[in-house]
């Protein structure tokens, strides 16, 4: 404003050193123009900031919100929190509620079930684990189970690491000796005792590393192995040798008090409120609870935005093991899924629980990753479909 003070003084100055001549109006109308002009220049750029420019090539909140507000007008899904990092930054977004009764929309901070984005967590320990000599991906599992749980010579024992953490060790989605996990019920977790007798009387349909079967069963036995392996519970793993030097520290398999505060509500198909689980032997699987801040810190870590020393074995975790059969240019990385698409490495994971969703994914070489969490009673894989074109608007901006 001194600046806009100085023209009009100038103005008047010379208006008086021209009286009685046409030239003291003009030179006033003229000053007086420039004025105006640098005020418009100064308010509209405030108005750009105040409405959120992108950050280093990362879309506003507007941008985001134009992608993801039409998932929530079915209702189907409740609440989605959108993360994205770039190599220079990183913002978080929170659409829509918590809850059908609370109307507070979710932020940052707002807890949801990884679900299957678990998996990348067992994959990364599985590659630290390696790294450090604690155990082989040629291992076979029966090196740590009990005696009698998979006899010599049978087809089990010759699973490996490898062939659970890439979803080829033929081992089946489910195990047969469960109750329904679909239901949005409280179930009674699923115990030891219950894997080893599923995996004393199951017979494999095909030679372990051959084929690709997704399988809860068989990532949630590898992380029973590596507790074995170390003699450290899985959650204390996760929190010791990632969440910790991650700086994560809402990041967990049994939320504490501050964390059940904060946590998004879920649905079933009749809107029924899901209740949380509590796992036993699934932890590795699909146990962790975590928020949309804490989750830009393990997106970062994986690109190699981090000095942490699990950052090598994260990266590791990324590299491409396993062609998916009848998928063209997708690999198993350590539960990562490995795809290039239009020459860039995209990596990948997704998620979901009865009444939750969640979805990863990030360019390592671009440095541009993104994260959404979903609650409501979702019935398709729309915020996968949605993340993803959102992701690739970023990488195209950065093209240009």
């Amino acid at each position: 404003m001194r600046e806009n003070k100085k023209y009009v003084l100038q103005a008047e100055c010379l208006e008086s050193r021209f009286a009685n001549t046409s030239m003291a109006s003009i030179i006033k109308s003229f000053i007086t123009t420039q004025v105006l002009v640098i005020g418009l220049t100064l308010v509209i750029g405030s108005l750009a900031l105040a409405a959120g420019d992108p950050i280093h090539g990362l879309p506003d909140e507007r941008q985001i919100a134009s992608q993801i507000e039409p998932l929530l007008k079915d209702g189907s899904y409740l609440g989605i929190v959108v993360g994205i990092v770039g190599p220079k930054g990183r913002r978080v977004f929170g659409f829509g509620t918590i809850s059908r009764d609370k109307m507070d929309k979710p932020s940052g901070d707002t807890v949801f079930p990884l679900a299957s984005i678990t998996k990348t967590f067992t994959g990364d320990l599985l590659s630290d684990f390696t790294l450090r000599g604690v155990v082989r991906l040629d291992d076979s599992i029966a090196n740590y189970l009990p005696p009698g749980v998979i006899k010599p010579g049978k087809p089990l024992s010759r699973i490996t690491l490898l062939d659970l953490a890439t979803h080829t060790s033929g081992l089946p989605k489910m195990p047969t000796n469960m109750n329904s996990p679909h239901t949005g019920k409280s179930i009674a977790p699923y115990s030891v005792a219950q894997l080893y007798d599923f995996l004393a009387h199951y017979r494999l349909p095909n030679p372990p590393g051959l084929e690709f079967q997704y399988s809860n069963i068989g990532v949630a036995l590898l992380g029973h192995i590596l507790e074995i392996a170390s003699g450290v519970p899985y959650e204390k793993l996760v929190e010791d040798r990632i969440c910790r030097p991650l700086d994560m520290p809402s990041t967990r398999i049994t939320p504490d008090e501050s964390m059940r505060q904060r946590l998004a509500q879920g649905y079933d198909k009749k809107l029924k409120v899901v209740k949380l689980q509590t796992y036993d032997v699934g932890k590795g699987s699909g146990g962790l609870y975590s928020t949309g801040n804490d989750m830009l810190n393990y997106l970062a870590a994986n690109m190699g935005l981090s000095n942490a020393e699990i950052v090598p074995a994260l990266l590791d975790a990324q590299t491409p093991r396993r062609e998916v059969p009848g998928k063209e240019n997708e690999f198993m990385g350590l539960a990562w899924q490995v795809n290039t698409v239009r020459g860039r490495q995209i990596v990948t994971k997704n998620g979901g629980l009865v009444g939750f969703q969640s979805f990863i994914a990030f360019s390592r070489a671009d440095k541009v990753g993104i994260i959404a969490l979903a609650n409501g009673s979702p019935q398709n894989r729309k915020l996968d479909t949605t993340a993803r074109k959102i992701l690739w608007h970023i990488l195209s901006d950065l093209q240009r």
